[in-house]
């Protein structure tokens, strides 16, 4: 089971400080960020995104069949986390450029023939995500048993204090809230998210809180992260 940590990152600077963060924290075994066509076909005038919008293009002359509406992987293209910090950055920006990026998006999305994701921004049901999910934040953490003793002693002494039951082989999955058109459309009014970034994690919940609090502290952010155990 996943649960939810909240951080107090509701501007794009804010949260592009904590994606740095946890993609440079050193119990982050690998980091997987994807986009989806869609977002490099909204942001094409902008050069981190105009050649992957164009290959995009490209291949659809090549493969006329190609349903875009699919759930092919192929879809989505891997990104570096500052792939992802200006695609939400530029949709977050109360500017007359984030107006023309939404419309793009919006007019791509249609093309796919799929219904318009119809839920409150950041409010879709987490058991039926709606598809397509245009940005996806994933982190594999460290599993407990390739933890150095020394590299990672606070995270080994945070669980010893805990006594929870671990198992110590299992890689330990973070991933990023929902992202559909809603969020990335709706998502940020005035360039401010209206509640605070969720990260999950199905880790040990000693692991995964170690782990936020220091990310939340190299981010320099104003709080430190919420779990269900500090409610």
């Amino acid at each position: 089971m996943m649960l939810a940590w909240s951080f107090a990152a509701r501007t794009p600077d804010e949260i592009a400080r904590l994606l740095r963060a946890l993609g440079k924290h050193r119990y982050v075994r690998e980091v997987d960020h994807r986009l989806h066509w869609s977002v490099d076909h909204a942001l094409a005038e902008l050069p981190e995104f105009a050649p992957h919008a164009s290959a995009f293009q490209a291949r659809l002359r090549k493969e006329r069949a190609l349903d875009l509406g699919s759930r092919d992987p192929s879809l989505w293209r891997e990104a570096k986390t500052e792939d992802v910090i200006a695609a939400l950055t530029a949709f977050w920006t109360p500017d007359d450029a984030a107006l023309r990026y939404r419309s793009r998006l919006i007019e791509a999305l249609a093309r796919t023939g799929l219904p318009a994701a119809a839920h409150a921004p950041f409010a879709s049901a987490p058991n039926e995500p709606p598809h397509p999910e245009l940005v996806l934040l994933d982190w594999e953490l460290y599993p407990v048993d390739e933890l150095d003793a020394d590299r990672h002693a606070g995270a080994l002494a945070a669980m010893e204090e805990a006594e929870e039951a671990v198992n110590a082989s299992a890689p330990i999955y973070n991933e990023g809230p929902v992202m559909a058109a809603p969020e990335l459309c709706e998502g940020a009014p005035s360039g401010v998210l209206a509640d605070d970034f969720l990260v999950w994690s199905d880790g040990p919940y000693s692991y995964s809180d170690y782990v936020f609090r220091g990310v939340a502290k190299a981010a320099k952010l104003v709080e430190p992260p919420i779990g269900y155990q500090d409610l």
